[in-house]
C-alpha cells in the first residue's frame, strides 16, 4: 500500500504575490512569497521558447515555475516576465488563484523531492488540506474554485511531473478572517460578542472593510481600491516609472526611516525626497538632472497621497456606521497610510502613567484620543508578528522584518483555523470510530 503525506496549505492571494504558509509531512511551519505573474502560454510556442534556451542554468521550481493543464502552459511568478505578461490586477482572483494554487502545490512537492505518480509501481497520495482567502466580494466563488480545483488536481502536470493528490479539507474565508480569528483568539469569544470590531485590509488589489457589532457583520465591503491605485497615480505623474519599482522603493524607504516615522505621538509621512531608495528611482547620468528627478518623484508621491486618501476616507465615511471600539488592520499598504489612519481614528500614542513607553523606531503599544476626544484604538498584532519572525527565523532589520510578518499575518491566522479544522474532523472520525 502507498503511503501517504500531509499537506497544510495556507494561502493569501494578493495583487502584490501569494503569501504562503505550508506544513509538510508533520514538518515545521515554513512560508513563500510568490510574484504576482501568471500567463497563459500556447504549448508550441513554450516548446519553441525551451528550444532556444541555450543554457537557463538550474532554476529553483519557484523561479521556473510552469504547469500543463488541458493542453496548454501556465507560467507562474517571475518566470511569467519571460512571456510578456499582462496586469491582471482587475480580474477576478478565483480563476487565476487556480493555477497560482497548483503551482504553489507543485513547488512545495518539488523541493521535498515528492515521487511522481506512476501507474505500475506505488506513489506516496498527497493528502491536501487548503485554506484560502478571496476578497469578501468575491466570496462567493469559493464553491467555484473548490470544484474545479478538485478538477484540476487529478491530471495537471507542474514541470512535467504529476502526483496523486486528493483535498481533504478545504478553507475558504473573506480576506482578513486569519486577523480576525487571531484577534478573538487573544481576546475571547465574550469580547467579540460584547464589542464594535472594524476589520480594515489595505492590499495591492482591494481594499476591504468587515464591520461588527456584537458579534454580528453589519458591513461588508472590498472594491478595487488598493495600493495599486495609488501607484498608478504617481507613475502616471512621472515618466519611466514602473509600479512595483515604485512599490519597492517606498516600503525600502519606510523601513530606513522608522526613527523619524515613528517618534513623536503621531507617526508621520517621511521625507521622501531625502531617501535613498527614492534616489535610486532616478536614472539621468547627470548629477543634477538625477536630482531633478528625485525631487519630482518625491513631489508625485506627496501630491498623489492625499488624492488617494480622499477616495479612500470618502469609501469609509460611507461604510463605517459609528466609531469602532478597535480597528484591526492589515494588509501591506495600510503601513503606508498610517498618519491617516491614526488621524482619522483620531488616536495617537498614549501619554499615561501606566502606558508604555514608546520606543523611537516603534509603533504605539496604546493609543489614546486625540484632545482627549472619542477615538478607536488601532490594533496592529504586533506580538503576533514578533511570533511569526521567530518562527520563520527573520533576520535582524526589524523594521523591514514587520513589513514582511505583517504581510503574513493573514495566512498565519488561517493556518491556524485550518489546523483547529482538521483536528476537529479527525477527533469526531475517531469518535463514530469509537461508537
Amino acid at each position: 500500500m502507498a503511503a501517504s503525506l500531509t499537506l497544510n496549505l495556507s494561502i493569501d492571494f494578493g495583487g502584490s504575490g501569494s503569501k504562503v504558509i505550508y506544513q509538510f509531512g508533520g514538518s515545521q511551519l515554513q512560508y513563500m512569497m510568490l510574484p504576482p505573474g501568471l500567463e497563459e502560454v500556447n504549448l508550441e510556442d513554450f516548446k519553441r521558447y525551451k528550444d532556444l534556451q541555450v543554457w537557463r542554468g538550474d532554476p529553483l521550481p519557484e523561479d521556473d515555475a510552469w504547469l500543463e493543464w488541458k493542453g496548454s502552459i501556465y507560467v507562474v511568478g517571475d518566470f511569467a516576465l519571460e512571456f510578456a505578461a499582462q496586469d491582471r490586477i482587475k480580474e477576478r482572483k478565483y480563476e487565476n488563484a487556480l493555477y497560482k494554487t497548483l503551482a504553489i502545490i507543485g513547488i512545495i512537492l518539488e523541493k521535498h523531492q515528492v515521487g511522481a505518480k506512476k501507474r505500475k509501481s506505488s506513489s506516496p497520495k498527497i493528502i491536501l488540506h487548503l485554506a484560502i482567502l478571496l476578497p469578501w466580494n468575491e466570496y462567493n466563488d469559493n464553491e467555484r474554485f473548490r470544484k474545479q480545483l478538485e478538477l484540476m488536481l487529478k491530471s495537471f502536470k507542474f514541470r512535467g511531473v504529476a502526483w496523486d493528490i486528493a483535498l481533504k479539507t478545504f478553507l475558504c474565508r473573506p480576506e482578513g478572517a486569519g486577523l480576525l480569528a487571531i484577534r478573538i483568539k487573544q481576546q475571547g469569544k465574550s469580547w467579540f460578542q460584547e464589542s464594535t470590531v472594524l476589520l480594515l485590509m489595505f492590499g495591492h488589489r482591494n481594499t476591504t472593510c468587515l464591520y461588527f457589532e456584537k458579534g454580528i457583520r453589519k458591513v461588508g465591503d472590498s472594491p478595487l481600491l488598493g495600493f495599486s491605485n495609488f501607484l498608478d497615480d504617481v507613475c502616471s505623474r512621472v515618466s519611466g516609472l514602473e509600479r512595483e519599482q515604485l512599490a519597492r522603493a517606498i516600503f525600502s524607504g519606510l523601513c530606513s526611516s522608522r526613527h523619524k516615522i515613528y517618534r513623536e505621538n503621531r507617526t508621520k509621512h517621511p521625507e521622501w525626497e531625502n531617501l535613498e531608495a527614492i534616489k535610486s528611482l532616478a536614472t539621468a547620468r547627470d548629477e543634477q538632472l538625477r536630482a531633478s528627478e528625485a525631487k519630482d518623484i518625491a513631489r508625485a508621491i506627496i501630491d498623489a497621497t492625499p488624492d488617494y486618501w480622499f477616495r479612500v476616507c470618502k469609501w469609509l465615511d460611507s461604510k463605517i456606521p459609528f466609531l469602532p471600539d478597535e480597528v484591526i488592520v492589515g494588509g501591506g499598504a495600510a503601513v503606508f497610510l498610517e498618519p491617516e489612519l491614526e488621524e482619522y481614528f483620531n488616536c495617537e500614542a498614549s501619554k499615561a502613567y501606566n502606558a508604555p513607553n514608546r520606543r523611537e523606531g516603534e509603533r504605539p503599544q496604546q493609543y489614546q484620543g486625540r484632545n482627549f476626544s472619542a477615538h478607536s484604538d488601532l490594533v496592529w498584532l504586533s506580538d503576533v508578528q514578533t511570533q511569526i519572525e521567530g518562527i520563520f527565523q527573520f533576520g535582524y532589520n526589524s523594521r523591514c522584518n514587520q513589513l514582511l510578518s505583517f504581510r503574513l499575518l493573514d495566512a498565519f491566522g488561517m493556518m491556524d483555523q485550518l489546523k483547529e479544522t482538521v483536528k476537529e474532523v479527525v477527533q469526531n472520525a475517531q469518535q463514530q470510530e469509537g461508537t
